[in-house]
């Protein structure tokens, strides 16, 4: 099997900076997980901070390779051709380490890793989703986070460990839900626990921002409109291209209109320091146009 990548081609700058990013993240996640035991002036307190690293790793390792070949198996078995998801796997690490990390200081590291495989199917299941039910999420925030996040909370209330339990919190009544059929009692307690919080922030999530998104869709400001999408944010509110037009994804023509648009909409909409209306210049230099969408407008 033969990789061809174009040093060249805009994809592998864009592969290489989601790569770098997403390496970057994961390299935080261990101040993050083995960080938040504080200190590790104690063997025992060590030992947690250590737990804590491994799972994060196994956590990640488990997600980025879930996604990865899952979604690969399902493309050969749909189109008989053996593809691999860059974008999957970088995702399915982001929700692993998501994931582990409610459960990191409790759970055995095989624990960590189931815990990261499932986080990867249910990446794709969660993006899968967002497609199906035409939701707008260029990132795949929501499963990577949302869907991850949620994971990760009931995950400690089924693997959490009596003695990884006991050596990074000092109590051990209440432990994970599989452990708990294994001593006999069935104690659903911080397994429910669990539930409630996953519940609580949901509904806390939706009280809070649900008033703002509601008041940014009814005055059309969460999103630009269909040729600015086209051509592009780089160019339509920052001024410029990243790529060549010819090795990007714009249209030269699409810039062309947006161009021209502007330049009318322009003509009629200046505003100087006074507030009254100005024309502006017919030409296209970035600054104007910047200028217009912005609602500034050229100074007299």
């Amino acid at each position: 099997m033969t990789f061809i990548l174009s040093t060249n081609s805009p994809s592998c700058l864009l592969f290489s900076l989601q790569f770098l990013g997403t390496f970057c993240l994961w390299f935080g996640w261990y101040g993050f997980n083995p960080g938040s035991t504080l200190n590790i002036s104690s063997e025992k307190l060590g030992d947690v901070a250590s737990l804590a690293a491994v799972n994060t790793t196994l956590g990640a390792a488990a997600g980025a390779v879930s996604a990865l070949f899952t979604k690969s198996i399902r493309e050969t078995r749909r189109t008989g051709v053996t593809t691999y998801d860059l974008t999957a796997a970088m995702n399915g690490c982001l929700t692993g380490l998501v994931a582990i990390t409610a459960p990191c200081a409790t759970v055995e590291p095989w624990a960590g890793f189931v815990i990261g495989i499932i986080a990867g199917w249910l990446y794709l299941l969660g993006s899968h989703l967002l497609v199906m039910y035409r939701i707008d999420d260029a990132v795949d925030a929501i499963p990577v986070h949302m869907v991850g996040g949620a994971w990760g909370v009931i995950s400690a209330g089924l693997f959490t460990n009596e003695s990884r339990l006991e050596a990074a919190f000092g109590m051990t009544e209440n432990i994970g839900w599989f452990y708990e059929w294994g001593r006999g009692s069935g104690n659903f307690t911080l397994l429910g626990i669990q539930l409630i919080a996953v519940l609580f922030i949901l509904a806390w999530v939706f009280a809070i921002m649900g008033p703002f998104f509601i008041i940014l869709n009814y005055y059309n400001w969460l999103r630009v409109d269909p040729l600015e999408e086209e051509v592009g944010l780089d160019i339509s509110r920052h001024n410029g291209s990243v790529y060549n037009y010819e090795e990007g994804t714009a249209k030269v023509e699409s810039i062309d209109s947006l161009h021209k648009r502007r330049s009318i909409r322009g003509s009629h909409s200046g505003r100087s320091k006074s507030g009254k209306i100005t024309q502006i210049n017919d030409t296209f230099p970035d600054e104007p146009i910047a200028n217009i969408e912005s609602g500034v407008g050229v100074q007299e």
